[in-house]
């Protein structure tokens, strides 16, 4: 049996258990939901300040995808977020009442971001965490730096998907037909294994790995 095969049926089987996941860092792909979560009734889904309730307040909510926020630090913006800084007669709410500070550095860290319209927001990033935790990181590595325990094992080298020079010279597209056909002798091909929204869902969260 080639090696890709053995791999796909045996990640299948991992694809059943849980693993765990260690955060160093703001973490744009976690503040997205907490985002959608907290603060998009009232910024709006791109940060416009258009959400469903904004026309109800006594001020316009602050245009998130602007340059002045864009280019905020993230610490600053977390700090913003979380209440102190802010004018007041400010409508939003002091945050940091209610979330962590690790929670308000991950959506600032995703304000930052909001405005590229790349494949890391496209699919579900959060699935797609999970699904190469279970089924990639074996050999590609728990934060995708491509030294998992097979790899090392099997004796092959695997692309850093941490590095934004690497993961620059792929395409979404490139992602996307990398995790669905496979690659050479090692990499499995998981079309039928996993469906086109989790393939998308995986190459979405393996985008999100450089930074």
């Amino acid at each position: 049996m080639k090696p890709s095969l053995w791999l796909a049926a045996l990640f299948s089987a991992i694809l059943l258990t849980t693993g765990t996941y260690a955060q160093d860092e703001p973490n744009p792909l976690i503040g997205s939901h907490l985002y959608r979560s907290y603060c998009f009734v009232c910024h709006g889904v791109d940060g416009g300040s258009g959400g469903p309730i904004a026309k109800n307040l006594d001020l316009d909510p602050a245009d998130l995808s602007s340059e002045r926020y864009q280019k905020t630090k993230v610490e600053n913006l977390a700090t913003l977020i979380g209440g102190y800084r802010r004018r007041e007669e400010s409508n939003m709410p002091n945050w940091s009442m209610v979330l962590t500070r690790a929670d308000l550095l991950d959506i600032a860290a995703y304000i930052t971001v909001m405005t590229q319209k790349d494949l890391r927001f496209r699919g579900d990033t959060r699935r797609g965490r999970a699904i190469f935790k279970r089924a990639c990181a074996a050999c590609h590595g728990t934060i995708g730096e491509g030294k998992g325990l097979l790899a090392h094992q099997i004796g092959i080298s695997m692309m850093d998907f941490t590095k934004s020079e690497n993961m620059k010279k792929l395409s979404d597209e490139d992602l996307i037909v990398f995790v669905r056909d496979g690659s050479g002798d090692y990499m499995p091909s998981w079309k039928g294994i996993l469906s086109d929204s989790e393939i998308a869902d995986v190459a979405s969260y393996v985008r999100m790995l450089a930074r």
